[in-house]
C-alpha cells in the first residue's frame, strides 16, 4: 500500500491545491484531490465497488493526460471497417454474438491495475471474461456487441486511468520473438547434450565400463553418439543452412570452415562408434561437437546484447497510435494516427507524442525532442513553430495543424533507411572480401597440412584437421566491423545524428576536408540535433570507430594465427582450437564493449578535425 502525506491528492500523489474543492469520502474519511480529472477517475473507482484498489496498489497511477469518459469521442472504433482490422471471432459452439479481441494496455504498472481493470470490465453489462496480461501489458477481452459497443469499453478504461487501444501484432516482431526463442531452445539442447557427455566421459570412463553387464555397456558406447546426432539435426542447421548458401553464391564465408569441422567431427564420431575405433575417439569428438555449437550459439546469443543488436526498429514506438481529432465544429474524436490527412487539426495534451509533422496553431508548451535530436533538456515551442512527429509535448495542450501524416513524417522516412542499411547481412557485407579471402586461404592450407600429417603420422591427421578448422574459423573477424558500426551508429544517435548507410562512417574515416564541408557533401549522414558542432563530432567517432574496427580485426588475426600455427605442428587439440576461437571473439567483443564505453562517458577528441581536405566523402 502506498503512503501518501495531507497535502498529496490521494489517487495520483501529485500536490493538492490550496482550498481546492476536489475530494473523495472513503470509510467516513475525506481524502483530498488535486483536480477533476482525478475525482472523476476516483469516484468511478468508488462506484465501481472497486474501493479496495486503494488499499492494495503498490505505485501511484500515472496521472491522467486528458482522457475522457465520453463514448462518442471513440466513436471511430465501432466503425465496421475498423472491426474487421483486430476483431476476433470466437471458435464455432461459443455465442454467435459474443467477440473477443486483445487490447494494448498504457499505465500498468503492478497486480492491483490488472485487479482493478479486470473487475471494473467485469462490472459492465455486456463483458463475457477479461484477463489482464501483466508481462506484456495485454489486456484479453469477450463481449457482446448487441449490449456494449468497443467505444464504452474504451472509455470506461480511459475513465480509470488506463490507455487501451487495439492490438496490432507486427510480422516482424512475432519473427524476431520466435527466432529466439528457437535459438534459445538450440541452445538448451546443445548445452544439456554437452552436460551428458561430460558426465559420461569423466565419471564412466572406458575401463569402468568393463565391469558392467553388456546391454549396460551397448548403452554407454552408443549414448554418446546418440546426443551428438540430437546436436547435428536440432542445434547444427544454421550453420550448414548458411555455409550452403556462401556455395551457391560462390563465397568462402565464416560458416565454412565450422561446418566443415562439426561435419568431420560426426562422421569420425560414427565411424569410431560404428567400427569400435575406440571409446576416446568417440567422447573427444562427440564432446567437440558439442561444446563447439553451444559457444557458436552463445556468441550468437551475444550479437542481441542492446549493445550490440543492430538498430533495427530503431524509430519503433516514437509515434502514438492514436490521437484527437478536431473538427470544425470543435468536437473531438480519437482515432488512428494512420488516418490523419494534411489540413486537419489534431489536439496533443499535456504527456502525449505529437503524431505527424505540422504547425502550432493554437498554444504554447515545451517539448522532449530527446528521441530525435539527442538534446536533453525540453525546447520552448509557441504559435507559428514547425514540429516534427516524435516529440512530446510536455506542459500545456497545443492545437497543431498536420502537414505531413505519420506515414511521410521525417521520422518515418528515416526509420525503413536505418532499418535496410543496418540488416545483420549488410554489416556483414561491408568486410565480406576480407573475411572470404581468410576463409579461402585456410582451406587451401589445410588440405595440405592434413596431408602431410597425413602421410608422416596418420593418426593425428584428423585432429590436425579439425584444429585447423576450428582456429582458422574467421567468426572474429566477421564480428569486429558489425559490432563497432553498430555502436557507432547508438552513440550518433543518441546525440541526434542519423546514419542510413554505415559505409558512409569509413569513408567519413578517411577524409580530411572540413567537418562542415565532409557532412554537407555526405548524404547518407543526417543531423536533427540543433545544437552546433555535430559535424566535428560525428567525423571524430567516423574515425574512431575505424580505429576499432583495426583494433579488433588485428587481434582477432593475432590469435588466430597462433593457434594456427600450433594446430599446424600438433601442439593444439581440437578443443584447444575452441578455446583459441573463443578467446578471438571475446577479444572482439571486449574491444567494441570498451569503445562504447569511451564514447558514451568521454568527449571525443576534436581538436585535430577542423582542417582541410583530402577525399571526396560519397
Amino acid at each position: 500500500m502506498t503512503t501518501l502525506s495531507a497535502s498529496s491528492c490521494y489517487h495520483c500523489g501529485s500536490p493538492v491545491p490550496s482550498n481546492a474543492p476536489w475530494h473523495i469520502t472513503l470509510d467516513a474519511t475525506t481524502y483530498p484531490l488535486c483536480c477533476p480529472g482525478c475525482e472523476a477517475v476516483a469516484h468511478a473507482i468508488v462506484q465501481g465497488g472497486l474501493e479496495r484498489y486503494y488499499q492494495q496498489r503498490t505505485e501511484l497511477p500515472d496521472t491522467p493526460a486528458g482522457e475522457t469518459l465520453d463514448s462518442d469521442a471513440w466513436a471511430y472504433f465501432d466503425s465496421p471497417e475498423f472491426e474487421a482490422k483486430f476483431r476476433k471471432t470466437l471458435p464455432p459452439g461459443v455465442d454467435s454474438d459474443q467477440l473477443s479481441a486483445t487490447l494494448a494496455v498504457e499505465g500498468i504498472t503492478c497486480n492491483a491495475c490488472g485487479w482493478l481493470i479486470e473487475h471494473r470490465l467485469n462490472a459492465l453489462k455486456g463483458i463475457t471474461s477479461s484477463a489482464v496480461d501483466l508481462s506484456r501489458h495485454r489486456l484479453h477481452v469477450s463481449w457482446q456487441p448487441s449490449k456494449l459497443e468497443l467505444s464504452q469499453l474504451l472509455a470506461e478504461l480511459a475513465g480509470i486511468g488506463y490507455s487501451a487501444l487495439p492490438f496490432e501484432p507486427d510480422p516482424a516482431q512475432e519473427r524476431g520473438r520466435y527466432k529466439k526463442r528457437l535459438c534459445a531452445w538450440r541452445l538448451g539442447v546443445s548445452g544439456a547434450c554437452l552436460l551428458g557427455i561430460t558426465l559420461l566421459m569423466l565419471f564412466l570412463p572406458s575401463e569402468v565400463r568393463g565391469d558392467l553387464n553388456t546391454r549396460t555397456t551397448t548403452l554407454l558406447h552408443w549414448l554418446p553418439m546418440v546426443l551428438a546426432t540430437l546436436v547435428m539435426l536440432f542445434a547444427t542447421p544454421p550453420f550448414f543452412r548458411q555455409a550452403i548458401v556462401d556455395i551457391k553464391r560462390g563465397l568462402l564465408g565464416p560458416a565454412m570452415p565450422t561446418a566443415l569441422a562439426l561435419g568431420c567431427a560426426y562422421l569420425a564420431s560414427g565411424y569410431a562408434s560404428f567400427f569400435h575405433a575406440g571409446e576416446h575417439n568417440v567422447g573427444m569428438y562427440v564432446g567437440m561437437i558439442a561444446l563447439l555449437t553451444t559457444l557458436l550459439l552463445l556468441f550468437g546469443c551475444a550479437r542481441s546484447l542492446p549493445i550490440l543488436r543492430s538498430p533495427q526498429d530503431t524509430f519503433k514506438g516514437a509515434l502514438p497510435a492514436t490521437t484527437i481529432r478536431r473538427y470544425p465544429d470543435e468536437s473531438e474524436r480519437i482515432l488512428p494516427a494512420c488516418e490523419l490527412c494534411p489540413g486537419d487539426r489534431i489536439v496533443v495534451n499535456a504527456g502525449q507524442r505529437i503524431p505527424a509533422d505540422g504547425i502550432i496553431e493554437q498554444g504554447a508548451s515545451s517539448l522532449n525532442t530527446s528521441q530525435l535530436t539527442g538534446e536533453p533538456l525540453p525546447v520552448s515551442y509557441a504559435k507559428g513553430d514547425s514540429v516534427l512527429a516524435g516529440c512530446q509535448n510536455l506542459e500545456n495542450p497545443l492545437v497543431i495543424n498536420v502537414v505531413q501524416p505519420p506515414a511521410r513524417a521525417r521520422i518515418a522516412a528515416l526509420g525503413p533507411l536505418v532499418d535496410a542499411a543496418f540488416t545483420g547481412k549488410h554489416l556483414a557485407s561491408i568486410n565480406a572480401r576480407g573475411v572470404h579471402t581468410w576463409s579461402a586461404g585456410l582451406l587451401i592450407i589445410t588440405p595440405g597440412v592434413t596431408a602431410l600429417w597425413w602421410w608422416f603420422k596418420p593418426l593425428m591427421a584428423l585432429d590436425v584437421l579439425l584444429s585447423l578448422l576450428i582456429a582458422g574459423s574467421p567468426c572474429a573477424l566477421a564480428l569486429a566491423t558489425p559490432a563497432a558500426l553498430t555502436v557507432a551508429y547508438q552513440q550518433l544517435r543518441a546525440r541526434g545524428v542519423v546514419i542510413t548507410n554505415p559505409r558512409a562512417l569509413l569513408s567519413l574515416a578517411t577524409t580530411t576536408q572540413p567537418a562542415d564541408e565532409a557532412i554537407a557533401s555526405c548524404s547518407d549522414v543526417v543531423i536533427l540535433s540543433p545544437q552546433s558542432g555535430r559535424s566535428v563530432e560525428t567525423l571524430a567517432i567516423a574515425r574512431a570507430t575505424q580505429r576499432c574496427i583495426q583494433h579488433s580485426m588485428g587481434m582477432a588475426a593475432s590469435i588466430s594465427v597462433i593457434a594456427l600455427c600450433l594446430a599446424a605442428v600438433g601442439a593444439l587439440s581440437p578443443f584447444g582450437a575452441i578455446t583459441g576461437a573463443g578467446v578471438s571473439v571475446l577479444a572482439v567483443i571486449a574491444n567494441t564493449l570498451r569503445f562504447s564505453h569511451r564514447l558514451s562517458t568521454s568527449n571525443v577528441s576534436t581538436s585535430h578535425l577542423s582542417t582541410s581536405a583530402v577525399k571526396s566523402v560519397p
